[in-house]
């Protein structure tokens, strides 16, 4: 029910709210939906694996004139995180980005990263993991292409070289 005798004392309530919806509208970050590969004010990022990540984080703290690690939680959370978890050395990482772009446009750098993270061994499996990758689903040539890049990335990962 509404209460009638609100609606007088705020006159101009629809129009307040109807000027900062527009105000918002005019600033707002853009949608971001991963399903969708649209990642807003990150879309123009880079999408590292954590074996990158660590490479980084090692190659700065070793460069001349850095000043010392930050001697905080976090700081140290994510580089005990990072360390833990990476999965792959800095050269088969490298083969598999490689082997990845091998075709521009057919992934996206985002959907490369985790591949190459999550080594998922089914097109499948790799859709249920990495929703984007539905266009791939249609039992067409391309699922058979991605079918056989997902197959490259796990024998680069299993014996280290280029298969």
């Amino acid at each position: 029910m509404v209460n009638e005798s609100q609606g007088p004392s705020r006159p101009n309530a629809g129009v307040i709210a109807s000027s900062s919806t527009t105000r918002s509208r005019k600033n707002a970050i853009p949608d971001e939906d991963a399903t969708k590969l649209q990642f807003g004010e990150f879309a123009d990022g880079e999408a590292l694996t954590l074996t990158e990540v660590s490479t980084l984080l090692v190659a700065a703290r070793a460069a001349p004139g850095v000043p010392p690690a930050p001697d905080n939680k976090v700081y140290k959370a994510s580089v005990g995180y990072v360390t833990e978890f990476q999965n792959a050395s800095m050269e088969v990482s490298e083969s598999m980005r490689t082997a990845l772009m091998a075709r521009p446009g057919f992934l996206n750098k985002f959907e490369i990263a985790q591949i190459m993270y999550l080594r998922p061994e089914r097109v499948e499996v790799a859709i249920a993991l990495i929703p984007s990758l539905e266009r791939y689903s249609q039992g067409d040539e391309t699922e058979s292409q991605l079918q056989q890049l997902l197959d490259d990335v796990r024998g680069m990962a299993r014996y280290g070289v280029r298969p």
